[in-house]
């Protein structure tokens, strides 16, 4: 008899892009057994384009676009196990992702967070998107520095604090991890690493950066509606850290590219808190999902 996996996951696709047979693939490759779903949303076939790569994963395809957050609950619904990992389709899961959440879920850790590694070290401007957005998530940073993201669950966090919200663009997981108590906040752990499929051209970057910007402040004008927004001040704020951050979370030969791309990194962040103003003022009509 089959012993049933401990660790379920939930792979994200919007569109069935083709990146994510990739994503698919490196959850597959893990060196333990896991329980693993895909939740498609936004059209195309998710099911025909795993099954033409010799990809056999339950797939559940939905026609109409789901947030973040719905695409999470029917993974939550749909799966079993007593731990649950997300993973997007832009993302891959480096080797040990899996079985370095289940110790510290089986230590009695009930939340996990990732650090991110970037998918082209030696490209300028996929080192400044890298920098640009995970700045805070860096292998090498000290936990107290650490932002917790790309968070594996116990399964009774849901059943206790209710499931992520729906309704959100963007910030579905931030908004379930403040109803945590503290003592239930997730942990860092570094040795779980999840490579980003990072932007390679410069006008993509900035585009991308401008999209995130604006669903930023988009969600944080929804949770600070009596409050005036500044995110040019959180930009300022993070071109002065982001050499810092990147001295200590980074090796020393990813340090040379990272020096060299700074300058993109701050037209990059110039760009994100573009974004958050018209976000803040307008809201995220983008349409962008995540």
């Amino acid at each position: 008899m089959t012993e049933r996996p401990d660790l379920a996951v939930v792979v994200i696709g919007f569109q069935a892009p083709a990146e994510l047979r990739g994503a698919v693939r490196s959850v597959l490759d893990q060196n333990i057994p896991l329980e693993v779903v895909v939740v498609n949303s936004g059209g195309g076939n998710a099911k025909a384009l795993l099954a033409n790569a010799g990809i056999d994963v339950r797939v559940i395809d939905v026609e109409e676009r789901l947030f973040a957050g719905a695409a999470r609950n029917r993974g939550v619904a749909a799966t079993k196990a007593p731990f649950i990992a997300f993973l997007a389709d832009d993302c891959l899961a480096c080797p040990g992702w899996a079985e370095a959440r289940l110790q510290c879920h089986r230590g009695g850790i009930p939340a996990v967070a990732s650090a991110v590694v970037n998918s082209h070290p030696r490209n300028p401007v996929a080192c400044a998107a890298y920098l640009a957005t995970y700045m805070r998530r860096l292998p090498g940073l000290p936990a107290e520095k650490a932002q917790r993201y790309g968070v594996s669950f116990d399964r009774t966090l849901f059943e206790r604090y209710g499931v992520f919200d729906e309704r959100m663009r963007s910030g579905e997981d931030t908004e379930f991890m403040a109803r945590l108590p503290e003592a239930l906040r997730p942990v860092w752990e570094p040795r779980v690493l999840t490579i980003h499929r990072n932007e390679t051209s410069l006008f993509k970057l900035l585009a991308d950066q401008y999209r995130r910007g604006r669903r930023y402040g988009a969600y944080l004008g929804s949770i600070q509606a009596e409050k005036p927004v500044r995110p040019f001040r959180k930009v300022f704020r993070d071109r002065r850290n982001v050499g810092r951050l990147a001295k200590e979370g980074l090796s020393g030969r990813e340090m040379i590219f990272a020096r060299l791309s700074l300058p993109i990194v701050w037209m990059a962040l110039f760009a994100k808190s573009l974004g958050a103003s018209v976000g803040a003022r307008h809201g995220d009509k983008t349409g962008c999902r995540r």
